[in-house]
Parts: structure tokens; sequence; C-alpha cells
């Protein structure tokens, strides 16, 4: 259990990685990951990070399953492992200093 928990505050401490596990919470179906989130202002350099760094990172950790092909993510196998955190933490979003989008 503490593996996981370890994974899964790692997996937090990206905005990039937290926008992605957020939104599997909302969603169940595949999600289409191809454009950066509004906001970022180096567009290009957000979606090279994202391809080679955080959705890298997120499969090995089982949190998500990465269709390259389409560009699309879903849970992953380990995903189940960490939704009831992920609600908490999404639950409170609030509370927390950090901001979660």
């Amino acid at each position: 259990m503490k593996a996981i928990r370890n994974r899964l505050f790692d997996a937090l401490s990206s905005g990039q990685r937290r926008r992605i596990l957020f939104t599997l919470l909302e969603r169940e179906d595949l999600v289409n990951i191809d454009s950066p989130p509004d906001g970022v202002e180096d567009r290009h350099g957000a979606a090279v990070d994202r391809r080679h760094v955080h959705l890298p990172k997120l499969v090995d950790y089982g949190f998500i399953e990465w269709d390259r092909q389409a560009n699309a993510v879903t849970r992953g196998s380990q995903f189940a492992e960490i939704e009831p955190m992920l609600r908490v933490v999404a639950d409170n979003r609030e509370l927390l200093p950090v901001t979660l989008e």
C-alpha cells in the first residue's frame, strides 16, 4: 500500500499529471489528450513533456493506459487503487494550497 501511495503522490506532484488523473476520475471512457490545457504558454513544450515524461510515468505506475496512435488515455489497471484518494483530493480542492487544475 505504501508503494502505491508514494506513486500517487508523485503523480499528483505535476499539474499535467493531475489534470489527466482528475479528468479520468470524472470520465471512465477514452480521453483524447491532443491539445495542452488552456493557459499553457509553451504549448509545444507542454506537449513534448506530456508525451515523453508525464504519460510514460502514469503508464509505468499503472494509473493509465495510453493509446499512442489515437493519443488518448483510459484508466489503467491500478486506477481503482488510487481512485478513493483522488476523490478525497478532488472533493476538497478549495482547502488545498496547490491548484489542481
